[in-house]
């Protein structure tokens, strides 16, 4: 072994300690989002650098089987950082049973086409020797595994990209170096396809993957990564009760949460895209309020149901330099509290009406002091009974005092005298 072969051989191995140290840190933290993901990456990457640097030793049985045993490693480290990305921006709905599939099948049929080259050259096409690992030509399947790769790591980058724009404060600075990470590998391979390599036939890629591995254990140690994880969305805005939309400065919905869909009667598909004013009557007055104020806070009825009501409430959303980014609205369903308002409304409009109408006798009232007329306010002289008739809501019936019945008639006054004596 030469000494530049022995320099390659010593760098992979020292790849290789790093990625492998960086996934015994992530076994400690093997609970957090993503970080399963994470160690299978790290782990990929180990074994992609660790073959790799026995290639370079010229270990038995051939440089050729080393050679091939890296691609047991390269096979799964874009799938396993997609994989991490998808989990870690909480995007988890991503991995559907079709997406598991393709990020499965695709490398066991590399690795089957890879073994089986000599007897179709689907994979090298006789472009690999036993000196040059580096391939930048290939057979059929070559190109289809660089595309599958390059496309999972393009598709990592944006994530990141979209998910290091939307986050704030420690959040950011723990997105920022994985972001970093994810660019390294597209460095490494302009270098490659530049011919700036400073190490001739030396793949870069492994290399550039351990210096990715690095910025996350970086972030792993220093910016507790994994460790503090912000509140996915979907459990905090998708389980909500109440209806969010979000609204871009062209009044468009950009984003709805299941409860808005529900309260609105309509899908997400429907409601993205949709211009406000359709959805909500009187948003012109709203927006010419919340330009105003950046919270405005009314209640409305629905347009496609007046016996609903909601509370709605507009939010200005600016970015740092104050510049308008649209609007949050946030809609609650007070149909119930409604109704409960209209029906104590009600009670006590029924309550007052029945006071209205009670009237009640107070004060001094002039009254004979031989035949027990009342005098009214106009000065009429009334009968009593005729009076508390008239100034409440009594009513008289007529009967007789014993008294009185045995004074006036006395022959019926002893006949029932004499019935309750015999009862």
């Amino acid at each position: 072994m030469n000494e530049q072969d022995s320099f390659y051989s010593t760098l992979l191995l020292v790849v290789t300690l790093i990625c492998v140290t960086t996934a015994i840190g992530l076994w400690q933290r093997r609970t957090a989002p993503g970080s399963k993901a994470l160690m299978a990456y790290m782990f990929a990457t180990a074994w992609w650098s660790g073959t790799y640097a026995l290639f370079w030793a010229n270990l038995a049985p051939s440089r050729q089987f080393w050679l091939t045993a890296t691609y047991l490693g390269v096979v799964l480290v874009s799938p396993a950082l997609l994989v991490f990305t998808l989990q870690f921006t909480h995007r988890e709905k991503w991995l559907s049973s079709p997406v598991w599939a393709l990020l499965v099948i695709e490398p066991i049929l590399t690795i089957i086409i890879l073994l089986t080259d000599p007897w179709h050259g689907l994979f090298f096409g006789k472009a690999q020797n036993a000196v040059d690992s580096t391939i930048f030509a290939g057979g059929p399947w070559f190109w289809v595994n660089v595309v599958f790769a390059y496309s999972l790591n393009l598709l990592v980058t944006i994530l990141l990209i979209k998910s290091f724009f939307a986050s704030q404060g420690l959040y950011r600075r723990q997105i920022l170096p994985v972001l970093l990470a994810g660019f390294i590998p597209w460095a490494s391979n302009i270098v490659s396809f530049a011919n700036l390599n400073p190490w001739p036939a030396l793949d870069l890629t492994p290399i550039a993957f351990s210096l990715s591995g690095s910025l996350i254990a970086i972030s792993l140690f220093q910016y507790r990564f994994l460790d503090v994880v912000p509140v996915a969305r979907d459990k905090l805005i998708e389980k909500m009760k109440d209806s969010i939309l979000v609204v871009d400065n062209q009044n468009r919905v950009v984003d709805a949460n299941p409860a808005s869909t529900a309260l609105l009667n309509l899908n997400t598909l429907t409601l993205i895209g949709q211009k406000v004013e359709v959805i909500l009557p009187d948003w012109q007055h709203l927006q010419a309020m919340s330009e105003e104020d950046q919270t405005v806070e009314r209640e409305i009825q629905m347009p496609n149901n007046s016996a609903e009501y909601v509370n709605i409430r507009v939010i200005s959303l600016q970015d740092g330099r104050g510049n308008g980014q649209g609007k949050l609205i946030i809609l609650r369903n007070i149909t119930a509290r409604k109704k409960m308002e209209a029906e104590r409304e009600e009670l006590i409009d029924r309550l007052q009406t029945t006071l209205g109408e009670v009237k009640t006798l107070s004060g001094l009232l002039p009254i004979c002091a031989n035949c027990k007329k009342i005098r009214d306010d106009q000065g009429y002289w009334q009968d009593v009974a005729v009076y508390v008739r008239d100034h409440s809501e009594a009513e008289f019936t007529h009967g007789m005092c014993p008294e009185c019945m045995e004074a006036y008639y006395p022959e019926a006054f002893a006949r029932q005298n004499a019935q309750e004596n015999t009862q």
